[in-house]
């Protein structure tokens, strides 16, 4: 539903659960320069805003409308940043408040367009962003994906990180918050997403009065699949880490809206992401190398990752057996059994996605930016209909970019 040009209103209708989630969605270029300062916007937003200035006015005016929720963070979306800004509400029938939804939409109308964007607000938001940063560099886990993706999508916007970068938030100032606010109300794709028993017609004239964005021009492009010249590079880092930590990262060459993607996210399922896959099955509990190891696909980027932590001798020997069972999907070396048992679980987790107000909100989004109406059903039958000969050839198109490892200092020294 058009609200205005490049604004748009996705209600998903439902009597399922007793609150009402709301979901505020603007979509920008996903630029190096400008992630970090989004990701502080994001902080200074949901903090305070003019009318409610301090922290304890924010706080009472939200008991004051019955415990109404409100979060914000960015989001990445290939070579898109999203910033959202997320609030959960009570239904107004359930205390008997008939002009609760608008109050909500008035309180979210001041967050948006009077947002308290001054140095004090500032330099809060510039720590809180700051430890966020420091606790992904400090854990192994989460570091080796976030460099993982730097060095192997040197160049493109996998590279990026949309939470940002410490170098820019130490040079970053109020200034460059401001002027990226301003471009953000005014350029940014929006997206307004509902969750809940709502009626639509009052939701579209809430959002006329209280969400009232002018036309912006559509934005394209965001999805790509990631390229480059670069052919199995290893790399190896060294810190003070309880154990080795692996990343292995593939470009899939198929993206979230060619047609193979459906046999890619089968074949994922059988290489990794589950119980039932080879990785788990070969590498963990045949071989008990590691305690968890699992693959993962970055739909928008085109991408295929595989993260573990095993001990420093048996690096090799994972990595080896690792590859001996991306190798096996693409001779075919599987049965029909897994194939059946890797669509039962992919579709378990879509079935589970009704049960959340907040998968329901993701799918509508990706519904809507990628310009399709499919329901959970259809992308349970493009699973089911996925054959062996789909999962070899999508699993054939991939290429092994980079493995990363981190190791511990003292073995290095």
């Amino acid at each position: 539903m058009k609200i205005t040009e490049g604004v748009h209103l996705q209600v998903i209708p439902t009597s399922k659960f007793k609150d009402i989630s709301i979901s505020i969605r603007f979509m920008a270029d996903l630029h190096e320069e400008h992630a970090t300062i989004r990701s502080l916007l994001a902080l200074m937003l949901c903090d305070r805003c003019k009318r409610f200035d301090t922290k304890q006015k924010m706080s009472i005016h939200q008991d004051e409308l019955y415990g109404v929720s409100l979060h914000a963070q960015t989001l990445g979306y290939g070579a898109a940043q999203v910033l959202d800004i997320r609030s959960k509400m009570i239904h107004p029938s359930y205390v008997k408040e008939p002009s609760l939804f608008e109050d909500v939409f008035r309180f979210l109308h001041e967050i948006i367009f009077s947002p308290l964007l001054n140095e004090a607000v500032f330099q809060e938001s510039k720590k809180i962003l700051q430890a966020k940063i420091e606790r992904i560099e400090d854990e192994p886990a989460q570091y080796i994906v976030r460099k993982g993706f730097q060095v192997a999508g040197e160049g493109t916007p996998l590279a990026i990180s949309s939470l940002g970068e410490l170098e820019v938030l130490k040079k970053a100032t109020l200034d460059d918050v401001c002027r990226l606010y301003q471009k953000m109300v005014e350029e940014d794709q929006i997206h307004i997403l509902v969750c809940g028993d709502v009626n639509e017609e009052e939701l579209q004239q809430l959002c006329k009065q209280y969400l009232s964005f002018t036309a912006r021009k559509k934005k394209e492009g965001f999805v790509y699949c990631v390229s480059n010249d670069k052919e199995d590079v290893y790399k190896e880092e060294y810190r003070n880490v309880e154990q080795s930590n692996i990343m292995m990262l593939w470009f899939t060459n198929t993206n979230i809206q060619d047609k193979d993607y459906y046999a890619l996210r089968v074949a994922n399922a059988m290489f990794g992401q589950y119980p039932s896959s080879y990785l788990f099955q070969e590498v963990r509990e045949k071989n008990s190398l590691c305690y968890t190891i699992s693959s993962s696909l970055t739909a928008f980027d085109g991408t295929l990752s595989v993260t573990t932590g095993v001990e420093n001798a048996q690096i090799h020997h994972a990595i080896d057996l690792i590859k001996k069972q991306f190798q096996r999907i693409c001779n075919g070396d599987f049965d029909e059994q897994l194939i059946a048992i890797s669509k039962t679980m992919i579709v378990n987790s879509l079935l589970a996605t009704k049960d959340s107000m907040v998968s329901l909100i993701a799918l509508s989004y990706q519904n809507a930016i990628l310009s399709r109406e499919q329901a959970v059903e259809d992308i349970i039958e493009h699973i089911q209909k996925v054959s062996r000969e789909e999962i070899i050839a999508a699993m054939k198109k991939c290429e092994l970019k980079m493995t990363l490892v981190l190791r511990k200092e003292e073995e290095h020294a």
